[in-house]
């Protein structure tokens, strides 16, 4: 089984993979990890910046769409492309024994603020989430998924894993989108609402996002 990983830091997947139970089933070709580094796939001439302030307005930095979608054009894609966000799906003991039947799982890691959202909306096929609580990057999200699927490779080890809830922030909603440069990209536009400079139909668009995206999450439970 081949795991793909899209990551600003690919050194900490050659110490995971050199170390105790993932060394001795990596050596027995169990498994793989290819760990992309997103910087190589930068706008020319930003020094392997890949990430921007988001349109609207706002704190953090967000990633942009454009290093992303070069970075995994050049990966395999033949299984899921799966996008580490607080509003996906829950991780569960099910999702890991479906993913552990598979040759191949690509891995996109969040860094900062999180993720321009039409990596979400065009790029990404699957959305999970760890649970209810902030990393400060997707690596370790992508870790745990890692090692929860080989745990269930023949001739690693298997184990059952209780299934968590799904997480939400203090007032139950989940995060509204965000964009950042370009505004156009492929046809895949930013909200007009964001580019208005109008904060408080921005503040009203945020939260209108957040009900509807809240709504739609938990009518799935």
């Amino acid at each position: 089984m081949k795991f793909e990983v899209l990551t600003l830091f690919p050194e900490r997947y050659e110490a995971y993979i050199n170390s105790g139970l993932p060394a001795k089933a990596a050596k027995k070709g169990l498994f793989q990890i290819k760990a992309v580094n997103l910087r190589d796939f930068a706008d020319p001439g930003r020094g392997g910046r890949v990430d921007d302030t988001p349109y609207g307005g706002g704190p953090g930095m967000l990633l942009e769409v454009g290093p992303v979608d070069r970075a995994l054009q050049s990966m395999d894609r033949s299984g899921p492309v799966i996008l580490f966000t607080p509003r996906g799906k829950t991780l569960n003991q099910r999702m890991v024994e479906r993913y552990a039947t598979l040759q191949n799982v690509t891995l996109v890691c969040g860094y900062y603020e999180g993720v321009d959202e039409r990596v979400a909306l065009n790029l990404a096929n699957e959305h999970v989430s760890l649970g209810d609580f902030v990393l400060g990057s997707g690596d370790l999200a992508a870790l745990c998924l890692i090692e929860a699927v080989t745990r269930l490779l023949p001739g690693y080890m298997g184990s059952d894993q209780s299934a968590v809830e799904e997480s939400s922030n203090l007032e139950g909603l989940l995060e509204y989108p965000q964009y950042t440069r370009p505004r156009d990209y492929k046809g895949w536009l930013v909200p007009e609402v964001l580019l208005s400079g109008d904060h408080g139909k921005i503040r009203e668009w945020r939260r209108q996002q957040q009900e509807l995206i809240t709504k739609q999450r938990k009518s799935h439970e």
